[in-house]
């Protein structure tokens, strides 16, 4: 039996996710807020001579064996997260240009959420903290760790006014992971994207844990 906080954090979700199917002339167009094989991260730049962590990026104390996820990143929520997210039962591998990624999505209130590694650049949350030095990202925040690990929002472009936020977790001081959040059309402007793809990212995590 669910916990009463899991239980309201799956109807938090549910109503994050989730919205009317009805649009208008004034929502996002479904081609342009579901862009996610887009690159939102910058060019790999690993720097061999630099110790991890660097760049002022926290070292993450507890690491976690994501290796299995890694490879299927579909494995991050099961069929039951799945569809307490509004968002199906199951997966599908989407291009990234970091490493392998998975998303789910309600095609009907345009709601979704990805998980992608970014493990082709092992330089873990270090990367994004040069990156925010260098001037790169249009948002950089440093969030509270989830499930136990340092994690940051930031993204190229700033859409989180149109219900898209990019969180990225350290489960090792070289590996990562993105979990990127669009709210449903009926939610953009009246939800927060950033917080909910914190519990996204936290549902992931207690599921990597689970399996690791």
């Amino acid at each position: 039996m669910s916990s009463p906080r899991h239980a309201l954090l799956a109807a938090l979700l549910g109503l994050a996710l989730t919205g009317c199917t009805t649009t208008s002339s004034g929502d996002p167009a479904p081609a342009d807020s579901r862009s996610t094989s887009e690159p939102t991260e910058p060019a790999p730049s690993t720097d061999p001579a630099k110790e991890l962590p660097y760049a002022g990026a926290p070292a993450v104390d507890n690491p976690l064996d994501t290796a299995e996820f890694q490879q299927d990143p579909c494995q991050t929520f099961t069929a039951a997260q799945a569809a307490e997210l509004k968002l199906g039962t199951s997966g599908k591998p989407v291009d990234a240009p970091l490493g392998n990624a998975c998303e789910w999505s309600n095609d009907q209130s345009r709601g979704y959420a990805q998980i992608r590694f970014k493990d082709k650049n092992p330089v873990g949350l270090s990367g994004e903290y040069q990156a925010d030095q260098d001037d790169k990202f249009a948002y950089f925040d440093e969030l509270d760790p989830i499930e136990g690990f340092p994690a940051v929002a930031d993204d190229l472009t700033d859409r989180r006014q149109r219900g898209l936020c990019t969180v990225v977790v350290g489960v090792a001081d070289d590996v990562t992971f993105a979990t990127v959040v669009q709210l449903s059309q009926a939610n953009i402007g009246q939800k927060d994207p950033c917080e909910t793809a914190v519990d996204v990212a936290g549902m992931a995590l207690q599921t990597m844990k689970a399996g690791a």
